[in-house]
C-alpha cells in the first residue's frame, strides 16, 4: 500500500511539473500578447459572419488574451491538489479587468499575477516552481526576434535553462530533458558561430526565423505531446546499433587487457600446472595421459569462464545501458533539430545564390574595352 501511494504521488508530481511548464509558457505568451496585440475592439466593425470558422490567428486580441488567462486558470486548478488545503489560488481577475486601451495597467496586472504564481508554485513544490520558471524562460527565449535580440538571448541564458532541465529530468517525460538540453546547446553553439561570421554556419537572420519553430518542438517534447523516439527512422536505429556495437567492442578489448595479467594469467598458470601434474601422474599409455590432460584443461577453462562470465555480463549490462541511452539521445536530438538544419540549408542556399545582376550566362558581359 505504501509503495502504491508513493507511486501515485510521483505521478501526481510529474503531472504537476508538466502543467507548471505549460503554465509558465502561457504566462510569457500572455505578457507578450499584451505588449503587442490590439486589445481594443472596433465598435464600427460590422457584425458579419465569416466565410469559415475563425482560426486562432484570426481571433481578436482581447479574446486571445482571455484564452491565455483561461489557460492559466485551468493550469492552476490542476496543480491545486498538490497544495495544502486552505491556500488561496492566484487569481486572473485583476488582469481581466485591466484589459483595455491603456496597456500599462494590464502589463502591471500580468506582472503581479506572474509574481503571485511564482510564489505559489515555489511554495507548493520546489520542482513545480522550477518548471514554471523553465517554461516562462523558454518561451521568452524562442520568441520571434531579429538578429541582435537572438545574440542577447543566447548570451548565457541557456546555462541556467540547462541546469533547470537537469533538475527536472526525473519528473519530465522520458528523454525530454536530455534531448532539449542537447538541442539547446546546439543552438547556442550555432548562434555563437554565426555571431563571429563562421562561413560554415547559418546566418543570424536564418537562425532567428527558425527559432520559433524550434521552440514549438521543445514545448511538445517537454510536455509529453511528442516523444522524440517516435521521430527515429530505420537509419537512426541502424546508426545507434552500429555505434553501440563499436563501443561494446572497445570496452570488451579494454576489459580483456585489464583483467588478463592480474586475473586470467595466474589462473591459467595454475590450471596448466595442475593439468600437467595430473597427466604425469596418470597411469596408462601416452594417449590416455593426453586425454586426461585435455579433459582437465577443458574442465578448468569451463570453471574459469563460469566464475568470470556472470559478473562480467552483469557489469556489461549496466555499462551498456547508459551507452545505449546516450546514442539514442544523440539521434533524437538530431531529429528534433530540424529547424536548425533548415536554417543551415537556407544559409547555404543564400550564399550559393548568384547575384541578381549577372545577366545571362549565354551573353558575354560588357568589358572596359567595349566601352566607347
Amino acid at each position: 500500500m505504501g509503495t502504491a501511494a508513493r507511486t501515485e504521488d510521483r505521478q501526481d508530481e510529474r503531472t504537476a511539473v508538466v502543467t507548471a511548464l505549460r503554465l509558465g509558457w502561457s504566462m510569457a505568451d500572455a505578457y507578450h500578447h499584451a505588449q503587442t496585440a490590439d486589445l481594443v475592439a472596433d465598435p464600427h466593425r460590422p457584425a458579419t459572419a465569416p466565410a469559415k470558422l475563425s482560426n486562432l490567428t484570426e481571433m481578436p486580441g482581447r479574446q486571445r488574451l482571455g484564452m491565455y488567462l483561461d489557460g492559466v486558470d485551468v493550469a492552476l486548478a490542476q496543480i491545486a491538489p498538490l497544495t495544502p488545503s486552505g491556500r488561496v489560488l492566484p487569481s486572473t481577475d485583476a488582469a481581466r479587468r485591466a484589459a483595455g486601451a491603456d496597456r500599462e495597467p494590464l502589463l502591471l496586472a500580468l506582472d503581479g499575477l506572474n509574481v503571485d504564481v511564482l510564489r505559489w508554485t515555489m511554495a507548493t513544490n520546489h520542482r513545480v516552481g522550477v518548471a514554471y520558471r523553465l517554461g516562462r524562460s523558454l518561451a521568452d527565449t524562442v520568441r520571434r526576434s531579429d538578429a541582435a535580440e537572438l545574440v542577447q538571448r543566447f548570451g548565457g541564458r541557456q546555462v541556467q535553462l540547462s541546469r533547470w532541465l537537469d533538475e527536472l529530468a526525473s519528473v519530465l517525460p522520458p528523454y525530454s530533458a536530455a534531448v532539449v538540453r542537447r538541442s539547446l546547446s546546439a543552438w547556442a553553439g550555432a548562434v555563437g558561430r554565426a555571431t563571429v561570421g563562421d562561413p560554415g554556419e547559418a546566418g543570424l537572420a536564418e537562425l532567428a526565423r527558425e527559432l520559433r519553430n524550434q521552440g514549438d518542438l521543445w514545448q511538445d517534447v517537454l510536455t509529453g505531446g511528442l516523444h522524440p523516439r517516435d521521430l527515429l527512422d530505420e537509419e537512426n536505429w541502424a546508426v545507434v546499433a552500429r555505434n553501440v556495437v563499436i563501443r561494446d567492442r572497445r570496452l570488451v578489448a579494454q576489459a580483456a587487457r585489464g583483467i588478463f595479467w592480474p586475473v586470467l594469467a595466474p589462473l591459467l598458470v595454475v590450471l596448466l600446472a595442475v593439468v600437467g601434474v595430473s597427466a604425469a601422474a596418470a597411469a596408462g599409455s601416452p594417449t590416455t595421459r593426453a586425454a586426461v590432460a585435455l579433459v582437465g584443461l577443458g574442465a578448468g577453462l569451463t570453471a574459469i569462464w563460469r566464475s568470470i562470465s556472470t559478473p562480467t555480463l552483469s557489469v556489461a549490462a549496466e555499462v551498456n545501458r547508459p551507452l545505449l541511452e546516450s546514442e539514442l539521445v544523440a539521434q533524437m536530438s538530431a531529429r528534433i533539430d530540424r529547424p536548425l538544419a533548415a536554417a543551415r540549408r537556407a544559409g547555404r542556399a543564400g550564399r550559393q545564390r548568384p547575384p541578381s545582376d549577372v545577366g545571362s550566362k549565354y551573353v558575354a558581359r560588357v568589358s572596359g574595352v567595349d566601352l566607347p
